[in-house]
């Protein structure tokens, strides 16, 4: 077993990897669960709405392309649609989430 060394912070490290810390934003210990539920449901509601964009250009581009087609028609629209509700769906978990850990904390 090697000695450990003293590091500025007051710990001690292993000579062989050193003293090392990790970023604040990775690891701040004074943070609280509900702050890291917030960032998640964030992150999560950033994701969702890329990703109803993304459906909802697919089906303005199956729209554009369906030359009259009623099934290619229905397609599209339904994909829009169903984008939009999901966007909407995805705000307001993400707004309840808030709500929801305002109201207990």
């Amino acid at each position: 077993m090697s000695k450990l060394i003293p590091c500025s912070d007051g710990t001690m490290a292993d000579p062989s990897i050193g003293c090392v810390s990790a970023p604040s934003s990775v690891v701040n210990p004074d943070s609280s669960a509900v702050e890291l539920i917030l960032k998640i449901s964030g992150i999560l509601m950033t994701v969702a709405a890329a990703i109803a964009v993304m459906l909802l250009i697919y089906g303005g581009i199956i729209y554009a392309m369906a030359a009259g087609e009623e099934e290619k028609i229905k397609k599209a629209k339904r994909t829009m649609i169903w984008s939009v509700i999901g966007l909407v769906v995805a705000i307001l978990a993400k707004y309840g989430v808030e709500y929801i850990l305002g109201a207990i904390v």
